[in-house]
């Protein structure tokens, strides 16, 4: 395959397109997603709601970067969809010289190849919003292409295959959606209702954390996402002094965050992690509720949706939520058959989605050697 060696400048035309703003006149902005996942629409707002923001008409096939994450990726196509939609001075619009390269092929060749390297060279800083892409020097860079037809042929490929993987996303997107109507449906109309203190025990395992010890962290995702793991941590870097030890089959949440749905049921892997005091433990009563359910319970929307006022303090991530208030909420909680039935239902429903989310797992990973192929000469 025969390479060409290019500027970025001769490839790509930085083209500018100044909105004059009209104040009762809707406009909407857009935003990219990092590591080429697209662009997203904001929600209209009046020219008045912008003020003197500068903002430049974006146009279909206009290639895009974020100037301020294109090192991570954040490179786009402007579709159709994306017609008489603006964006602030942040966001760079290029013409494509098509005579010499293909816009698909450089959309990804900038996000997923060997450009992103190009695009971090041009964008000195140390991370975040201190990584500015600088025009200038961008345009300067020096990369290679081969010729116009292998690139629309890598392209077409590359193509091909992603939009299927942009398919079964949407299927598992789907999937998820269902589940969690499933769970509502089956949650959600019952009427024997208690307050989670009828099923839960307060039980902390509290040991005093040593300077020279290390100590294996977890914290909880919300929406009911389950625990994950930290790095591990040695007890002279934490502030807490004692750390509270997990046991399988316990109820646990974060009060910094249990408006957020915050909660679990703590699995077998987890067994002996440590969390601070920020996550009461409860033992799950077994005459009163089945650890299964309790499970699910933690997942579901309704319980999360039941928390959202129950913080107390000021400010978002200031509204700890109580263990008072937690053991108040009130859930449905039937008899223990009926919850059996209930879990083993959703469970069968969980294993069909954690299926779908370990498939797109996979086909993540297949786009990404895809890519290296494609810039390889090896696709």
């Amino acid at each position: 395959m025969t390479l060409t060696e290019y500027a970025v400048d001769e490839l790509i035309t930085l083209v500018r397109r100044p909105v004059r703003l009209e104040a009762s006149t809707q406009y909407r902005e857009i935003g990219i997603r990092s590591f080429g996942n697209g662009i997203f629409h904001k929600d209209p707002v009046s020219g008045q709601e912008i003020g003197s923001k500068k903002v430049f008409w974006i146009e279909p096939g206009d290639l895009v970067f974020s100037n301020i994450f294109a090192w991570e990726g954040a490179v786009a196509i402007a579709s159709e969809a994306e017609e008489g939609m603006i964006g602030s001075h942040r966001f760079m619009t290029y013409h494509v010289n098509e005579e010499l390269a293909d816009t698909r092929y450089l959309h990804r060749y900038f996000y997923g190849g060997p450009g992103i390297d190009v695009i971090r060279q041009a964008s000195p800083g140390s991370a975040g919003r201190n990584r500015t892409l600088g025009i200038k020097t961008f345009g300067a860079q020096r990369i290679t292409l081969p010729g116009l037809p292998e690139q629309r042929r890598i392209a077409d490929k590359v193509d091909a295959t992603t939009s299927r993987i942009d398919q079964a996303t949407k299927l598992k997107t789907k999937s998820s959606e269902l589940a969690a109507q499933y769970a509502n449906s089956l949650l959600g109309p019952i009427e024997d209702r208690s307050p989670l203190a009828a099923a839960l025990r307060e039980s902390s395992d509290f040991i005093a954390v040593d300077p020279e010890s290390t100590y294996q962290t977890a914290g909880i995702l919300n929406r009911g996402r389950g625990l994950f793991l930290r790095p591990a941590i040695m007890g002279s870097e934490t502030k807490y002094p004692r750390y509270n030890r997990l046991r399988e089959g316990q109820f646990v949440y974060s009060k910094l965050f249990g408006w957020e749905g915050s909660l679990a049921v703590v699995p077998a892997e987890f067994e002996g992690i440590h969390v601070s005091h920020e996550f009461p433990t409860f033992d799950i009563d077994p005459t009163v509720a089945d650890v299964e359910y309790m499970a699910h319970l933690a997942r579901w929307s309704g319980l999360h949706d039941s928390l959202k006022g129950q913080g107390t303090g000021m400010g978002s991530r200031r509204q700890r939520v109580n263990v008072g208030r937690l053991l108040a909420t009130e859930v449905p909680l039937p008899s223990l058959v009926e919850q059996r039935r209930i879990a083993q239902q959703l469970t069968l429903a969980r294993r069909v989605d954690d299926a779908g989310a370990a498939q797109v797992t996979q086909l993540a990973l297949f786009q990404t050697a895809l890519l290296n192929a494609a810039f390889s000469g090896k696709l």
